[in-house]
């Protein structure tokens, strides 16, 4: 019997588990942070389930100062760690969806809910991989040990904690990421600017928001515009709705008072290029205006040298390497409130030959009259990379053409996963190759034959790096 016949006998159990972790919003929470619940009280939550389950499947399991949970299998004498580096945390749902994001649903064979993607039903699939080996009382010579965080979306402080307390698996890999494997993933880091916000001149404006995470691309924007007496930019934003029909969103004047709405398409920030940033958008519209001031210089920015800007041309950091590939920009979020402050976040991924003195340097040659400060958010992480010849790549890239019939070689990416903090660490799964992306999109989903797929994927390569 092969690996997926086997893993497909427990697909009805994976959904049944997986419905109760998308149910579970673990979304960063600081009005419930507290020194016993540091992301908030629905990360304790999450992982309290995922250690109700290891319970009633007869799994060792502990937790680490509430910030991540780990499930254990194998000898307890054995000296080598195979570890499966996940998250239980997810981006906020954000606006768009057809259906409850929190209320998980299967369509026409699709699976949707927030996390489906990114990455609860990846963790769900290497959970009940290792279950299947337990089942079928496999006997390994490493111990397998599934690390689940909660901090994977916004300050990566958990699983550092969890190295810092438990020690560095030997090996292991991230299903955070896309098959075949993932060898090389380039530096990230969120670069804040931060000015003063103080309109005027013939429009003044108000506010502006956009965004929620440096890692997302935003979905939505809002501002609030004082324009002259007798203006009406209504049919204006109609018309510039018409003339970009990959974009909605309403306006409503009243008097001198005009509130704008606009909705582009959400992505996941590691790859701007698949969505319409709906902030750049909004503040490339509002540039063709008579603003003053602050405003100026804050629309000038972010609706013109950095709009529709992937690759960063407008600040100068276009870049490219051979075995990593080409830098990339997203604006994740973007603030204005006139007579107080405002604050753009840059989220740069980028391969060997960059550096992040030479970004903050770039960026700020071209802030052009915007009087911010520039300063990274926290502490980025450097390109990774591991070598091609290491058993871990071999063993995975080999399970991988075994399964699917396919051979494809290791790559890069422009995403970041927990994989990056072992020295022998890779992403591998869940994402297949030609499936659409929809990490921290609206209506996020996976195929549900996907589910035992993955299993029976990372269930093999378990077995074959525990011998």
């Amino acid at each position: 019997m092969t690996w997926a016949i086997q893993a497909k006998q427990y697909e009805q159990a994976l959904i049944n588990d997986l419905n109760q972790i998308i149910r579970i919003p673990s979304v960063l929470d600081v009005k419930t942070q507290t020194p016993q619940t540091p992301f908030g009280i629905d990360m304790i939550r999450a992982l309290s389930q995922m250690e109700a389950f290891a319970s009633r499947d007869g799994f060792k399991y502990s937790r680490v100062d509430n910030m991540v949970t780990w499930i254990e299998f194998g000898p307890q004498d054995a000296v080598e760690t195979v570890g499966i580096l996940t998250h239980i945390d997810v981006v906020p749902a954000g606006d768009g969806w057809l259906r409850p994001a929190f209320n998980p649903e299967i369509l026409d064979g699709l699976y949707f809910g927030r996390g489906a993607a990114d990455m609860k039903a990846d963790l769900m699939s290497a959970y009940y991989a290792i279950k299947m080996l337990a089942d079928q009382k496999r006997p390994l010579k490493r111990k397998i040990r599934l690390i689940i965080g909660t901090d994977e979306e916004n300050g990566w402080r958990d699983i550092p904690r969890y190295i810092e307390q438990e020690g560095e698996p030997t090996l292991g890999f991230s299903p955070d990421g896309a098959f075949p494997v993932i060898n090389g993933e380039k530096a990230f880091q969120t670069v804040q600017l931060r000015f003063p916000s103080s309109s005027n001149g013939i429009y003044i404006l108000e506010r502006f928001i956009s965004g929620n995470r440096p890692n997302v691309v935003p979905g939505e924007a809002k501002a609030r515009i004082m324009v002259p007496d007798g203006v009406d930019l209504v049919l204006d934003f109609d018309d510039f709705l018409q003339q970009h029909p990959f974009l909605n969103g309403n306006a409503k004047q009243t008097g001198q008072t005009l509130k704008l709405s606009l909705l582009g398409i959400q992505a996941h920030g590691a790859y701007p290029a698949d969505g319409k940033n709906a902030g750049t958008y909004l503040a490339h519209f509002l540039s063709h205006y008579d603003f003053g001031g602050d405003a100026r210089a804050f629309l000038d920015f972010v609706g013109f040298t950095i709009h529709q800007d992937v690759y960063a041309h407008g600040l100068g950091l276009a870049y490219q390497d051979a075995q990593m590939g080409d830098l990339t920009l997203n604006v994740g979020v973007m603030r204005y409130s006139n007579r107080g402050q405002g604050t753009i976040l840059l989220n740069f991924r980028y391969p060997q030959g960059v550096n992040l003195q030479a970004i903050i340097t770039q960026v700020q040659r071209h802030l052009n009259g915007l009087k911010a400060e520039v300063n990274q958010v926290q502490a980025g992480m450097p390109p990774h990379l591991v070598s091609v010849e290491d058993e871990l790549v071999q063993v995975l890239s080999d399970v991988y053409a075994k399964q699917t019939g396919q051979y494809l070689p290791p790559r890069t990416s422009n995403g970041g996963s927990y994989a990056r903090l072992l020295k022998r660490g890779v992403a591998f799964g869940g994402q297949f190759p030609d499936l659409k992306v929809t990490s921290h999109q609206a209506n996020e989903n996976i195929p549900v034959v996907n589910l035992t797929k993955t299993m029976a994927i990372f269930a093999e390569s378990l077995w074959r790096l525990c011998q």
